[in-house]
């Protein structure tokens, strides 16, 4: 009900800004999403794993009506092991971001995670065979110095979490890689359905070894988790489609923004001063390779471009 009203007033709006609010929403939600998962692993000793197996099964309860309006006919394909391999790989680093919450402030997090579509540009020219040029090779060299300074490797400690963040970011990329493969022969709506259906068993293995029965006040902040994903999700797959990349892509700044907001009211954290430096840097770079893209008509794909490791 919520998401058709949000469509109904995107109606009257011109498409690119639409599509830049629903990202600034869809930023808020994830924000919101990733403090919860913090503040239940800090104070109530649920572990990731459990949360992102919950995260995964509430988001398929909110999008079940969705199922069952296009019906099971959604779920054919000649494609399974790469939805397979696509699920696996998406609820690996779903693992290892969710840990990552546990581990530091979700907007120092959030700002190095933001050189995810790096990793995609790179996969893309290895596996994919792409072709770059000067100008998208400077963009994407912008965007790794502001994960460099960010990390400032030599002058600080790198931890356990900055680690696991690059390794759910190149995991998320080969996600996002098989999903532009699936795009050529399958409908968004069944790379999504079946992304949400398969990482439920998926995740749910991990949890059995780690498993502790959540309390009634534990379940509510899980079932919030699962809906504040879903719900984001689906707002960025509809961003996407009303409005090019590079116009929407400044907005995922807004993500760190948010985060750090929600830190420092719920945790009393708040970035210095390099993580916003380099948080803004891996913004501008990687907007100038989505800028390059749309100047090469590179396909627009609605589904590739959305988080889906969160």
């Amino acid at each position: 009900m919520m998401l058709k009203k949000l469509r109904a007033r995107a109606a009257a709006l011109p498409p690119p800004l639409a599509g830049f609010l629903m990202v600034i929403l869809a930023a808020a939600l994830f924000a919101a999403m990733h403090s919860i998962i913090r503040f239940v692993a800090v104070s109530g000793g649920i572990h990731p794993f459990e949360m992102a197996f919950f995260r995964n099964l509430f988001g398929l309860v909110v999008f079940a009506p969705f199922l069952i309006k296009h019906g099971f006919g959604i779920f054919r394909t000649q494609r399974l092991g790469l939805h397979l391999g696509r699920a696996g790989m998406n609820s690996i680093s779903m693992l290892s971001w969710f840990t990552v919450l546990a581990l530091m402030p979700v907007a120092d997090a959030t700002a190095l995670s933001l050189i995810g579509p790096v990793f995609v540009s790179l996969l893309a020219i290895l596996f994919l065979g792409e072709r770059v040029g000067p100008r998208r090779w400077f963009g994407i060299s912008l965007a790794l110095a502001g994960g460099l300074i960010i990390i400032r490797p030599g002058f600080v400690e790198i931890g356990l979490g900055t680690w696991l963040i690059l390794f759910s970011a190149i995991v998320v990329s080969g996600s996002k890689l098989i999903a532009k493969i699936l795009s050529g022969t399958e409908s968004a709506v069944t790379i999504v359905a079946m992304l949400t259906v398969l990482t439920v068993p998926i995740t749910l293995v991990p949890t059995i070894f780690v498993w502790q029965v959540p309390t009634p006040e534990q379940l509510g902040l899980l079932l919030l988790i699962g809906i504040l994903g879903t719900i984001g999700h689906l707002l960025f797959v509809q961003a996407y489609k009303l409005a090019d990349i590079s116009q929407v892509e400044p907005a995922i700044f807004t993500r760190m923004i948010w985060a750090a907001l929600i830190g420092f009211v719920l945790f009393s954290e708040f970035p210095d001063m390099w993580t916003w430096i380099g948080g803004a840097v891996i913004v501008v770079g990687t907007t100038y390779i989505a800028r390059r893209e749309a100047v090469r008509g590179v396909k627009k794909d609605p589904v590739a471009r959305t988080p889906v490791g969160d």
